[in-house]
């Protein structure tokens, strides 16, 4: 993945592939030979052509780079890559390395060309080909093993460019092959940093007194804990008021774990001090020489956010949607900005597209949002990458570059600020007609993404596919199967990849939406209910009043198998009180009837009811005995006078329960608790029970009943 600086966009790679398998990637692997390719020939010439390094760069950074080397004697050049936005880079021995600074599209349907030249050292016909010999001094003893470079600083690129580098011998002294014109030299040795201008047209040799100069170090920590950074320490100072052309515009600091050395000229800098994780430390204004050490506390830097929603039409799945929202951190970089490893998205701006000042004006962000529409949209196709960033039954899409649109936050022109880049693009099916028919019953998406990473900061990536009305998700595989992914909605699904290595991958079956069948019954607590119409078309059942009932919606049915995913709501007659959930509890303080109805959004948003019945029950029975010896009346309180041996038969049918005025509870066969000794001991259960006294003597009999809802009534 092509990353151009430190915190680079990291683009979507998306691979989608049908739940057939192998052979839903044929359509995607089998591209057409179609290319980008061009002449790299040499500027004022056009000949000779140029045989360089060629490297093709994804302007949005979703594509991977490339890299081929052009042809001797023609220049030609080519690549088959996938579609994308598209600049090159070419790079030579003897020429100033060439670029093409406007994306060109390539979606993969017709071959685009880019073309480039380049400019020869020393002009046209000109080569390196005069030695310049350096010596490299410290109080006039040599100093050996001193780095010596040199930079043309007045060159086609606009910008200081590295020649060659050589390090002194024992002597002090080194060679340089270089060619009659300016140059600046910087001599390096620990502790020691030291620029000369010199014109090799008109000199052979030049010494450098290497001096102490200005210094500035110091430690890196975390601000809250105090420990010592060193996983991707590094420093800048950056002179706003140097040209492009100067070497001294961006000096970068020596790094050994947490402590970071600089060496610079005498002036006024900004210094830019940052690591993995944490928020880049900035100081708009220090002035060398300073006091050292100069430590630097860091804070750990916020989540930034990579989110990406596709949204079909409301009944159409041949055209999407795409929005890309991106939220940076005030050290985040992108793409193409200069200076390239710059950790401050603001100075690198104004340094690529503005005057260099170190402050942002509104031409120079309008400029960058212009810069951020020349791109276009970031996946010119839907199978940008090998196999892709997202099919439906193994279809493509095309981007409208005419569409597409960018916004920057306000907060770009606020110091220190988060970034906000939103994006629009529409996107078309390839290869149409066909399109993709309406109204099928299933469809099949499929997307790979980048996972989130935790390197420089969090790079937080979520994914949002909307789908048209009447669909929602029905199943999803994630490839590899351990791959940390989550999946959130139905008819909006996003997806959110955890840290991972590589791409993972989801294949989505998409069906259309059907009503299930909301059911509702009361579970428990055991012994506290009776049901007395289980169908759950005239569910009825006897309830406990003043006790803690739980209710299920589990038997519900969702044909597309998401019964735990729906939104559950239930309502309690008479009062109208509310409870949530596929099982919730409530209480009733008052006996009567009780419609409840429950209210089931299913997860593809299809609502259906049902009411059940409910008689709360509040009162305890009443019991009353009658005896085959005692006539028909209730013989409680009666003393009954029998031979040993002689069977009773003792009836409790003239127990009364009252569940509540008007309405009559039920009292189970099991209910009725018979105690034919006295010793609060049930002998017998039963509605009706004959018993044999054997023994002669006094006996009480006992007859408890307890109702269908746990209600037990007082001893008869």
């Amino acid at each position: 993945m092509h990353l151009s600086g430190h915190r680079a966009i990291r683009a979507l790679a998306v691979f989608l592939v049908l739940a057939l398998g192998v052979a839903a990637l044929l359509p995607l692997i089998a591209r057409g030979a179609f290319q980008v390719n061009g002449v790299i020939s040499t500027c004022g010439g056009p000949t000779p052509n140029v045989s360089g390094t060629v490297t093709l760069i994804d302007a949005n950074g979703i594509n991977p780079p490339q890299t081929t080397t052009s042809f001797p004697v023609s220049g030609v050049y080519a690549f088959t890559p996938p579609t994308g936005s598209y600049t090159i880079t070419v790079i030579a021995s003897g020429y100033y390395p060439a670029s093409n600074s406007t994306p060109v599209r390539f979606d993969g349907t017709h071959s685009v060309r880019i073309d480039a030249c380049m400019h020869r050292y020393g002009g046209p016909s000109g080569s390196p080909s005069k030695v310049l010999a350096v010596t490299v001094l410290n109080g006039g003893s040599p100093v050996a093993g001193a780095s010596v470079a040199a930079f043309n600083v007045s060159n086609p690129t606009g910008r200081p460019q590295l020649i060659t580098t050589n390090t002194t011998n024992a002597a002090g002294l080194t060679n340089l092959t270089l060619w009659g014109a300016p140059f600046l030299l910087r001599a390096s040795a620990p502790n020691f940093q030291t620029d000369l201008s010199v014109d090799v047209s008109t000199q052979s040799t030049a010494t450098i007194n290497l001096v102490a100069g200005p210094r500035l170090f110091g430690q890196v920590q975390d601000s809250s804990s105090g420990a010592f950074l060193s996983s991707g320490v590094v420093a800048w100072l950056y002179d706003t008021s140097a040209p492009n052309a100067s070497a001294n515009r961006l000096i970068p600091a020596a790094v050994s774990g947490s402590f970071f050395d600089l060496h610079a000229p005498a002036g006024t800098y900004v210094l830019i001090v940052d690591a993995d994780g944490y928020v880049a430390h900035e100081e708009t204004s220090i002035t060398l020489p300073t006091t050292n050490p100069h430590d630097v506390r860091l804070n750990v830097a916020p989540q930034e956010l990579y989110q990406t929603t596709i949204a079909y039409g409301a009944s159409d799945w041949s055209n999407l949607t795409v929005w890309r929202n991106l939220t940076l951190n005030a050290d985040s970089t992108l793409p193409n900005l200069l200076p390239p490893n710059l950790r401050d998205l603001r100075l690198q701006i104004d340094s690529t597209l503005g005057n260099g000042n170190g402050l942002l004006d509104l031409g120079e962000m309008n400029a960058f949002t212009a810069w951020l529409k020349a791109k276009g949209p970031g996946y010119v196709t839907t199978d940008t990458l090998l196999p892709g960033f997202l099919t439906t039954n193994g279809r493509a899409y095309n981007s409208s570059h005419v569409s597409f649109s960018v916004s920057v936050s306000p907060t770009l022109g606020t110091p220190n600020a988060e970034v906000w880049i939103n994006t629009t693009a529409t996107y078309a099916l390839k290869g149409t007609p066909p399109f993709i028919a309406t109204g099928a019953k299933t469809y099949f998406v499929n997307m790979t993404m980048v996972p989130d990473s935790n390197v420089t900061a969090y790079q937080n990536y979520s994914y949002t596919i909307i789908l048209p009305k009447h669909y929602e998700l029905n199943t999803s595989t994630t490839v590899p199967s351990t791959a940390p992914v989550t999946f959130t909605g139905f008819t909006t699904v996003t997806v959110d990849p955890g840290v991972a290595s590589g791409t993972p991958q989801v294949r989505m079956k998409m069906s259309q939406s059907f009503v299930g069948i909301a059911r509702a019954k009361v579970i428990a607590p055991v012994g506290k209910f009776n049901v007395v119409n289980s169908t759950f078309t005239n569910y009825q059942a006897f309830v406990a009043g003043n006790t803690s009932l739980t209710l299920s919606a589990e038997d519900s049915f969702d044909p597309n198998g998401h019964p735990l995913n729906g939104n559950y709501t239930w309502r309690f007659g008479p009062t109208g009180a509310q409870g949530w959930g596929i099982r919730t509890n409530f209480t009733y303080t008052q006996p009567g009837l009780s419609t409840v109805n429950l209210t089931v959004k299913e997860a593809g948003g299809n609502i259906t009811y049902r009411n059940i019945t409910l008689f709360v029950d509040d009162r305890i029975p009443i019991a009353n005995i009658k005896t085959n010896r005692t006539g028909t009346g209730i013989a409680n309180g009666l003393t009954l006078r029998v031979d040993e041996g002689t069977v009773v038969r003792f009836d409790g049918s003239a127990s009364t329960d009252l569940a509540y005025p008007g309405k009559d509870g039920v009292i189970l066969d099991s209910g009725y608790a018979w105690d034919f000794n006295g010793d609060r001991k049930t002998d017998a259960t039963g509605r009706i029970v004959s018993w044999t006294l054997q023994k002669p003597g006094n006996f009480t009999v006992n007859l408890t009943v307890t109702d269908s809802v746990g209600w037990k009534s007082v001893n008869a």
